[in-house]
Order: C-alpha cells, then sequence, then structure tokens
C-alpha cells in the first residue's frame, strides 16, 4: 500500500543520505542533511498549502461570489497568520524531523502525542488523496471528456508513485522543483488577472440560504491550511530561525493574493456559482483570454496538483517516521489511502479538515503551554514572535474557534463524517492500548524481566 511504501521509500532516503555526502554537507544524527534554503523552502510551503487558486471552486460553489471573497481576505489574519507563527516559533525552538508531531509529544507525553499525531496521519491520507482528484479535474477540463473510473483510478495511482519516486530522490530536490514550479504555476493567474479586471462586472449578492456552511468553512479552511507542515522538515533547514519567519510570511502574502485576485475577477465574470465545477478557473480564463490561457490555465491546475502532492509527501512521511519513533506504530494508514481515490473532491476537504481540526486544537494549547512557561523569552537563536502570552493567547482563540465551529458543524449533521471522526478516535485509542500491552507482555517475557 501507498503509506507503507512511502515509510520504506523514506528508509532507503536515510540509507542514501548516510552513505553520501554530496557538496560535504553535514549529516544530523539521524541522517538527514541541512540543504533547504529560503527560496526552497517558500516553494514548499506555497504547494503545502495551496499551490495557487486552483482547487478554490469549491468555496465559490458553496459560499458564494461575496462569502468566497470576503473569507479569502479575513481568513489570514484569523487563520494562516496564527498557523505560520505558531510553527515558525514551535520547531525554530526545537528543529526537529517531524516538527509539530516531536514538538507536542514532547510537551504533553505519550497519549497526547500519540492521538495528535494520530488524527495529524489519518488527515494526511485524506489530503493525498486530494490533489490526484484535484488534478484530474483540470485533466478533464484540458481533454474536454469525462474519464471513466477505471481510468481516474490508475491515473491517480501513477501520479501518487511519481511523487514517491521524486521524493526518494531528496528533499533538496523536491524543494528545488517546487520553487521552479511555482514561478510556472503562479503566471497564467496572474495573466487572468491582468486581462480579466477590465472586463469586470458588479459583484452578485449571496443568498445565505443557499450556504452550506460546512462545506464552505472545510474548503476554506483546506485551501489555506498547511502552514504547519512546514514543520516537518525543521531537521533539514540551514538557519530555521532566520528561515521560518522569512518564508512563512512570503508565502501567506503570496497564497492570499493568487486566491482573492483571480477568484474576484472569475466570480464579476462568471456570478453563478453552482456552475463552479472543479477546474472551472480555465473556462473562465478562456473566456477572458482564448484557448490559450484557457490550456495554460488548466495545465497549470494539473501541474500544481502534482507538485502539491509531492510537498506533502515530503512531510507526511516525515511526520510519519517521527510518529513511528513514538509509542505507537502507524500500522494502518496505508490501508485507507487506495480507497480513497474514487472519493468526491468536496468529500475529501471536509475529511480532511475535521480530522485536521482536532490536530490543531493540540498544537495550539500547546503553543500556549510554551509561552507560558517561556514568559521571558529565553529561546536561544529561536524565531520569536514579538507578542506576550495574553496576545498568544487571543490570537490563538480565532483558529480554536474556528476547529470547534467545524468538529460541531460535524457533530450536528451526523453521517458519514460524525462516524467517521468517531471511528477514527476509536481506532487510535485501540492501537495505542494495544501497544501499551504488546510493550507490557514484551516486557514480562523477556529473559531480563525473571
Amino acid at each position: 500500500d501507498f503509506l507503507s511504501f512511502s515509510h520504506c521509500a523514506m528508509g532507503v532516503l536515510r540509507k542514501i543520505s548516510l552513505s553520501s555526502s554530496e557538496g560535504g554537507l553535514p549529516l544530523l544524527a539521524d541522517g538527514f542533511k541541512e540543504v533547504l534554503d529560503t527560496n526552497a523552502m517558500v516553494g514548499m510551503i506555497f504547494f503545502e498549502v495551496a499551490g495557487g487558486p486552483y482547487g478554490a471552486e469549491p468555496v465559490v460553489r458553496k459560499g458564494g461570489a461575496v462569502l468566497s471573497i470576503l473569507g479569502f481576505l479575513l481568513i489570514p489574519l484569523i487563520w494562516s497568520l496564527p498557523i505560520a507563527v505558531m510553527t515558525a516559533e514551535l520547531c525554530s525552538h526545537d528543529p526537529h524531523v517531524g516538527g509539530k508531531i516531536h514538538f507536542v509529544h514532547k510537551s504533553w507525553g505519550p497519549w497526547v502525542g500519540w492521538m495528535n499525531g494520530w488524527f495529524n496521519a489519518v488527515s494526511n491520507v485524506f489530503d493525498v488523496a486530494t490533489l490526484p482528484a484535484m488534478a484530474m479535474g483540470y485533466l478533464e477540463t484540458l481533454l474536454g471528456v469525462a474519464l471513466s473510473d477505471d481510468v481516474r483510478w490508475w491515473t491517480c495511482f501513477s501520479l501518487i508513485w511519481m511523487a514517491v519516486v521524486t521524493n526518494v530522490a531528496g528533499v533538496d530536490i523536491v524543494g528545488k522543483i517546487s520553487y521552479s514550479v511555482c514561478i510556472l504555476v503562479c503566471s497564467p493567474p496572474l495573466l487572468l488577472v491582468v486581462l480579466g479586471v477590465p472586463k469586470m462586472g458588479t459583484l452578485p449578492s449571496t443568498n445565505w440560504q443557499e450556504i452550506r456552511w460546512l462545506h464552505f468553512l472545510t474548503s476554506l479552511m483546506w485551501n489555506t491550511s498547511g502552514f504547519d507542515d512546514a514543520g516537518a522538515s525543521a531537521a533539514e533547514i540551514k538557519t530555521p530561525s532566520e528561515i521560518y519567519p522569512k518564508a512563512l510570511g512570503i508565502s501567506v502574502a503570496l497564497v492570499t493574493a493568487l486566491y482573492v485576485l483571480p477568484i474576484a475577477v472569475g466570480v464579476a465574470l462568471e456570478p453563478e456559482t453552482r456552475l463552479w465545477h472543479d477546474g472551472f478557473l480555465a473556462t473562465i480564463g478562456e473566456r477572458v483570454g482564448g484557448p490559450a490561457l484557457g490550456v495554460s490555465l488548466s495545465c497549470a491546475g494539473f501541474i500544481s496538483s502534482l507538485a502539491q502532492l509531492n510537498a506533502l509527501l515530503c512531510t507526511s512521511v516525515r511526520e510519519i517516521i517521527c510518529l513511528s519513533d513514538q509509542e505507537g506504530q502507524p500500522v494502518v494508514f496505508g490501508l485507507l489511502l487506495l480507497g480513497t481515490l474514487n472519493y468526491n473532491f468536496v468529500e475529501l476537504i471536509a475529511a480532511t479538515v475535521i480530522f485536521d481540526c482536532v490536530s490543531f486544537l493540540i498544537q495550539f494549547a500547546t503553543w500556549i503551554r510554551f509561552r507560558y512557561h517561556e514568559p521571558n523569552g529565553d529561546v536561544g537563536d529561536a524565531y520569536r514572535a514579538p507578542l506576550g502570552f495574553k496576545a498568544v493567547l487571543l490570537w490563538s482563540l480565532g483558529p480554536m474557534v474556528l476547529c470547534s465551529l467545524v468538529l460541531y458543524l460535524t457533530l450536528s449533521a451526523g453521517g458519514d463524517a460524525l462516524y467517521g471522526t468517531i471511528l477514527a478516535y476509536i481506532t487510535g485509542e485501540v492501537l495505542y492500548r494495544s501497544y501499551q500491552l504488546w510493550r507490557w507482555w514484551r516486557t514480562r517475557s523477556s529473559p531480563s524481566a525473571g
């Protein structure tokens, strides 16, 4: 299965790193090299979070024109920026492969650390699955035909294997590819904005009764999540205290601009939001700049999906490795992914964000705890935001309230989302207790115990 193979691939990567010292780079204790600079991190963060406006169509479809624009304008202040600052602080304070997984475990102990890692890993299973689904939307728009289920499944499977092969080549290769592709995929949306602004009309009004709040919020949060994934490569960054705040700041600004501007142009040109199917941005491009721009946006959307898959796999595998070093083993993740390749894009987004919300609540509690125990800023050379404890507490409320709201809407809605969340918790608890029991039995039956 996919994630089991990914874990093995990272083992190969470790062996390659340990047996080679390209460019004389110093090897860390776990075999990773400090190779990532600011450009590489900007590229990786950009694709871990968004990869451009591609995939934003569900936000417009579920929330309407005005609300989607307001959402992308406000979400950085109450969601993206707090996550980015939290990640920069915690991961530059203790650079370790796995980032947030390591820090939560270190702060709260094995059970909370395991549950945080478990929910994060289950979220990654669905998150990885959204990207081939998004790529299929743009590919079908580009080809002008609907692909059969079998063709979609095997195409998605092939895309995942391509990402695995690229990751085995090394994180420095992933970083360089991400930065180069970032420049490539940003060009068509910017051209859409330049050509589309003179043709814009008035924005349509919003019918508040038609808004599907759970899918709107989960789609909005999914499109602007992922800044915390930057911490997974903390052990491979040259100077985390300098690079983290710079790369995260650039990425937040870039992601926000590339959502708000193309979406504003798009909804002004096509106010009927029910038409905004996956890959619809390419249709808007064709209306604005002719077939050439439409094809460019479809190609860029497809390439962006692959680059996001590549970057997300890079962080996900490192988080799984970090989790596997704790008290509990991620033995069942791979059983989930192949079964998600035919799921609806919006359903996969909802599943991803629901599991993410549990992990984010734990992470922000960790940041608050860290600041409470480090009130005087004695953190050495690590990055520290110019905020006092009360400011950190208040700023953390935005993401925590959003996460709580999504979980409340999930519980209220019932159905697959509710049952899936409950099943994930029970499975995580059973795995943790089973591993505890296995360790106890192994200790009791070992020769030294007698």
